[in-house]
């Protein structure tokens, strides 16, 4: 693949907000977040129909959310692209997106949960180099975590070559080091591509996943698709971040741990496999670079980047 990257976002840089997902649960938070980075010194603005709710659980039609995002791509007056939150509905639009648009006019574009699936179909669609990780009406609406918040600014704004990421108490499920390609995001979503044209190709990758509010047994169901669609065969090595239990678990027979089930397909996939990273549906996170060329070393608990995620 001809991997292409972004810019580094400037201080002063326009930023365009579109809501490819769902709607805004609390339009409020979205304009605090929007408060927050126009307290940065950045230029914010919103797209046509990103406030717009079509359904109840989409924001807009599909025609207008692909609109919003091609908008802002072909755009040359913005900078960078953030998807105000996720929810559902990216799904919906991937067969339809113009990626020549994407390819021709690289940006940076950050979103997270939904957004997996749209930023697994723009990295293998156009080889573009997008960004995992905070959201601003999630995670910058209202008190901003430090290490979210430096971790966000860091991906964007530095050339990470060279840099490290340590996990939290690291959990080794299988010894091993190995590199690769970095495919992150959610599991529920990227195990939804299976076998279609938009689940990036494993090969020579890391993967790095988390969820929230899966009870067990459907985490093991995505872990075994992955594996059947033989992309846990593919991928170098596994990442695990964080996975958020449900609130209100429905299943009648005993679950084992999430821990449990890692362990499961570290050794049925042979594959060195680590756990414990801030990465997820969580307030302390990382943002990370979906594309990005990276080493894992399961004996010092770490992560690298091995190359700058910008042009």
């Amino acid at each position: 693949m001809n991997v292409i990257k972004p810019y580094p976002l400037r201080s002063g840089a326009i930023i365009g907000i579109i809501s490819p997902a769902s709607p805004q649960r609390d339009p409020a938070r979205l304009e605090r977040g929007i408060a927050y980075f126009e307290s940065k010194g950045y230029t914010v603005k919103i797209a046509e129909n990103a406030l717009n709710s079509t359904a109840g659980y989409l924001a807009g039609s599909d025609e207008e959310r692909i609109t919003d995002i091609e908008s802002m791509f072909s755009d040359d007056s913005i900078d960078a692209i953030f998807c105000a939150r996720g929810g559902y509905g990216t799904t919906r639009i991937l067969t339809q997106l113009n990626y020549d648009i994407i390819k021709s006019n690289p940006k940076i574009f950050v979103g997270f949960s939904d957004t997996t699936a749209l930023q697994s179909a723009i990295f293998s669609k156009s080889g573009l180099i997008t960004f995992s990780g905070a959201m601003p009406s999630v995670d910058f609406a209202d008190e901003v975590d430090p290490f979210t918040e430096q971790s966000f600014f860091s991906v964007l704004t530095q050339d990470v070559s060279g840099q490290m990421v340590i996990a939290d108490e690291p959990k080794v499920f299988q010894l091993g080091q190995a590199e690769g390609r970095l495919i992150c995001g959610n599991l529920c979503l990227l195990a939804t591509l299976c076998g279609s044209d938009f689940f990036p190709d494993m090969h020579d990758t890391l993967l790095m996943i988390e969820d929230i509010g899966e009870e067990q047994y459907r985490i093991d169901r995505f872990l075994s698709q992955l594996e059947l669609s033989g992309h846990l065969k593919a991928t170098n090595g596994i990442l695990i971040g964080d996975f958020t239990p449900p609130s209100n678990p429905v299943a009648s027979v005993p679950q084992r741990s999430y821990d449990e089930i890692f362990l499961d397909y570290a050794h049925r996939s042979g594959k060195p496999t680590m756990g414990n990273f801030l990465y997820g549906h969580i307030n302390r996170k990382l943002t990370l670079p979906f594309g990005i060329r990276m080493s894992m070393d399961t004996d010092k608990g770490k992560i690298t980047f091995l190359e700058s995620q910008f042009a």
